[in-house]
C-alpha cells in the first residue's frame, strides 16, 4: 500500500473549504448551496495564497472580484428554479477560478468575462 502525502497547501485549502462551509451553515440555518460554499472556499484560498506570496494584491483583488460574481450568480441561481445549462456554466468558472488560484494567472478573467 502507497502512503500519499499531502502539501501543506493542499491541507490548507481542505481545512479552509471545511472551515467555510461549516461556518457558512452555522451562519445560515438553511443548507447553503454547494456552489456558494465553493466560493466561500475560494475567497479564503485566495487569502491564504495571499498571505503566503504565492499572489500579488493586484492578482488577488481580480480573483475576489471574479469570485465575487460568480457567488452573486450561484445566489441567484439558487433563489429559483434555473436551468441544467446555467448551473453547469457556473461551475465551469468556478473551475477556471481554482486554476488561476493556484497558478496565479489572472489573464483570463477578461477573456471569459468573470
Amino acid at each position: 500500500m502507497t502512503t500519499r502525502r499531502f502539501s501543506p497547501a493542499f491541507l490548507l485549502a481542505l481545512a479552509a473549504t471545511a472551515g467555510s462551509a461549516q461556518a457558512a451553515t452555522t451562519a445560515h440555518p438553511r443548507t447553503v448551496p454547494p456552489a456558494v460554499a465553493r466560493s466561500l472556499a475560494q475567497g479564503q484560498h485566495i487569502d491564504i495564497e495571499l498571505r503566503q506570496g504565492r499572489l500579488t494584491l493586484a492578482q488577488a483583488n481580480a480573483l475576489q472580484d471574479a469570485r465575487a460574481l460568480q457567488e452573486q450568480q450561484a445566489r441567484h441561481l439558487a433563489a429559483g428554479p434555473s436551468g441544467v445549462a446555467a448551473a453547469l456554466a457556473l461551475s465551469h468558472q468556478q473551475d477556471l477560478l481554482d486554476w488561476a488560484i493556484r497558478s496565479g494567472d489572472t489573464q483570463f478573467l477578461s477573456a471569459h468575462g468573470s
